[in-house]
């Protein structure tokens, strides 16, 4: 029998990649659950007293932490389409979404917290 044999050893480089593409897709979904969050949120009359410039500047924190997540699947899927191994571009791309999603879910915490106090 030919083909590849159950027991291969799994390549620990290709390990990380998938977890990496896993967690990327992980953040641009939190990412997007929190767009929504704020907005319906700031929707209510607890949520009107938040100035709109803050609310923006959170929702701005969160687009920009998908799109860095949104960056980081696409550096993956290049990567693989070509035959190369991953860059750091897209390690970069996954700690950026993770500190502009702490930033912004943070940040909205912080105001959220007040405007009900």
């Amino acid at each position: 029998m030919s083909g590849p044999s159950a027991s291969a050893e799994p390549d620990p480089q290709q390990d990380t990649v998938i977890l990496l593409y896993d967690y990327s897709k992980h953040l641009l979904s939190l990412a997007l659950f929190g767009i929504g969050g704020i907005v319906s949120l700031t929707q209510s009359p607890q949520g009107q007293k938040i100035p709109a410039l803050i609310v923006a500047m959170m929702l701005v924190m969160l687009a920009l932490a998908g799109l860095c997540a949104l960056s980081c699947s696409a550096a993956i899927l290049r990567a693989r389409q070509r035959d190369l191994a991953v860059g750091r571009g897209a390690w970069l791309s996954s700690q950026l979404a993770m500190m502009f999603l702490g930033t912004g879910v943070g940040g909205f915490l912080i105001i959220w917290i007040k405007a009900i106090l």
